[in-house]
C-alpha cells in the first residue's frame, strides 16, 4: 500500500531515509537513523502502521535496539533483521504516518 506523497514528505522531514517497505502484505516505513529521546545518538526504526500480528495492536513501532526502561518487551524478526517493540497500544491507524510515529514516541516521555 502506496502511502500519499505527502505524508511520506511529512516523515522524511522527521527521518531523511524514510522508505516504504513490505513483508507477507504488511506495511511498513523504514526509518533508518531516527533521532530518539532515550538513546544516545540514533537508531533505526520500523513503523507499522496498520495492525500486526504481535498482539494485535491497530500499529506498532519497532526499534532496532531493546531501550528496556519500559516493561513488556519482546523481539520480532521482521525484513530479515530483529526488531524490539514494547507494549503500549490504542495508537490508531486512521491518522498521519508523522502523527502515528509522534504517538509512539511519546511512551518514552
Amino acid at each position: 500500500m502506496l502511502r500519499p506523497i505527502d505524508e511520506m514528505e511529512d516523515l522524511r522531514r522527521i527521518c531523511p531515509g524514510a522508505r516504504e517497505m513490505s513483508e507477507g502484505g504488511v506495511e511498513y516505513i523504514f526509518l533508518p537513523e531516527l533521532k530518539h529521546p532515550c538513546a544516545p545518538g540514533t537508531l533505526d526504526a520500523l513503523l507499522c502502521p496498520q495492525q500486526h500480528s504481535s498482539g494485535g495492536y491497530p500499529t506498532r513501532l519497532f526499534l532496532s535496539v531493546n531501550l528496556g526502561k519500559w516493561p513488556n518487551w519482546s523481539t520480532h524478526t521482521i525484513l530479515s533483521r530483529n526488531w524490539h517493540t514494547w507494549s503500549w497500544n490504542s495508537v490508531p491507524a486512521d491518522q498521519r504516518l508523522a502523527q502515528i510515529l509522534a504517538q509512539h514516541m511519546m511512551a518514552f516521555r
